[in-house]
């Protein structure tokens, strides 16, 4: 139907226009109920939906670098004389590894597997491994965001959700051992 700004509305048109209207309006009213409704276009098939919304989480999940975090880790294990900071520190490389293998276990990764992570300069002093830690997993957690909020799954919504409670506790304990040293 086209439109002429300049030539004045008549009947036929109004009428051609409410009919329209109502029609939208009636399909909108229905649209959670199972009615067949008219259409010109073929309607998409869930699967072409799901099969793109599963490829970008893939490629998400993918994109997290869990490797270089235990490198990182390691780094930091090895950096600290205190006996406490050691433990926490150390079980969080378990922690790190569950927390990759569940993610894996959601997703898969179609792409080539990415080369070993080398951290180019291993930090020599405990507060700035901490430093790199602490960027390496902010990335990480903008990944599991990222995922987050793009997962349609319920269960996978609230493991997700518990592995960022989880890492972000995490590092509020890294941050109350160093009350006098990086965060102080």
């Amino acid at each position: 139907m086209f439109f002429n700004d300049e030539k004045l509305p008549s009947e036929d048109s109004m009428r051609l226009m409410r009919q329209g209207y109502a029609q939208k309006v009636k399909t909108l009213q229905n649209e959670g109920e199972k009615t067949e409704m008219p259409s010109t276009t073929p309607p998409t098939t869930p699967t072409t939906t799901n099969e793109t919304d599963d490829e970008r989480l893939n490629l998400i999940a993918s994109n997290i670098d869990w490797q270089t975090n235990t490198q990182l880790l390691n780094n930091l294990l090895s950096r600290t004389q205190n006996r406490c900071m050691r433990s926490f520190i150390r079980g969080l490389i378990p922690l790190n590894e569950s927390d990759r293998d569940e993610i894996n276990s959601f997703y898969t990764n179609s792409r080539v597997r990415r080369n070993p992570s080398i951290v180019s300069n291993m930090p020599s002093m405990f507060n700035l491994a901490l430093r790199d830690y602490i960027r390496n997993e902010s990335e990480l957690l903008d990944g599991l965001v990222q995922l987050l909020y793009n997962e349609n799954d319920a269960n996978r919504k609230t493991s997700i959700y518990n592995i960022i409670r989880r890492r972000l506790d995490a590092l509020d304990t890294l941050a109350s051992f160093l009350q006098n040293g990086f965060f102080g």
